[in-house]
């Protein structure tokens, strides 16, 4: 299970903190669920997580210095529009992030992280009879999450975790045009050498892992037009 509750699950009401509603919207922004050119209707959204509006546009604004979403006069709220030469941009920052992962200091490599990728991988292998293009989406948001959580540096994890958010929707937007299955093998395979790397507890083999398939995704984009 992805570790946001999300307010369509239940009927029960919920409290939520800003922090939360910022992850949960920039999620469904990454997932799709609001597409780019789409208009969020502030007063929907402020009944919806049972706050007031000005809380609320405290969020939109964390959002759009993001880069998530843009304020337009007599427009409103939109989702960002994507370009593909700045995702294609990001894409390079975030392969020379993982060097720096590499030289950072991780957190202790446990059991439950490699219970977490193992149960991750198990969700990919599921794709191949029960392809799900969402659930293909979650899964690479989950292994981000594990694989954010292994570093202590914060400066470094906050600025990697904002470039994933920005540039995965395009890469979940692609998924229309390309080889599905290939995608799944290809996703497999790295959570399966993730998984031997973390058993070993080398997060430089862990980072230049993930760097490589990152390298895969944006030759993808190279690819698009």
């Amino acid at each position: 299970m992805d570790n946001l509750h999300d307010t369509e699950s239940s009927s029960e009401v919920i409290r939520y903190s800003k922090a939360e509603i910022y992850q949960i919207l920039r999620k469904r922004i990454c997932l799709l669920n609001y597409t780019p050119g789409s208009r969020l209707n502030e007063r929907d959204l402020a009944q919806e997580f049972g706050i007031s509006r000005t809380p609320l546009r405290s969020v939109l604004q964390r959002l759009e210095n993001d880069g998530f979403i843009i304020s337009q006069h007599g427009l409103g709220t939109i989702v960002a529009p994507i370009d593909l030469q700045s995702m294609r941009d990001i894409y390079v920052v975030r392969m020379h992030l993982m060097d720096a992962v590499a030289d950072s200091t991780p957190v202790d490599i446990d059991g439950s992280k490699l219970e977490m990728v193992e149960q991750l991988t198990d969700r990919c292998r599921q794709l191949r009879t029960a392809p799900d293009k969402e659930e293909f989406a979650r899964i690479i948001i989950r292994l981000h999450e594990i694989l954010h959580g292994l570093v202590r540096n914060q400066i470094l994890r906050e600025f990697n975790d904002t470039l994933f958010y920005q540039s995965a929707r395009f890469w979940f937007l692609l998924l229309d045009d390309i080889n599905f299955e290939a995608q799944i093998d290809e996703l497999q395979h790295e959570m399966e050498l993730l998984y031997r790397s973390l058993e070993l507890g080398d997060i430089k083999l862990t980072a230049s892992i993930h760097k490589a398939h990152l390298g895969l995704v944006l030759a993808h984009l190279n690819k698009a037009k």
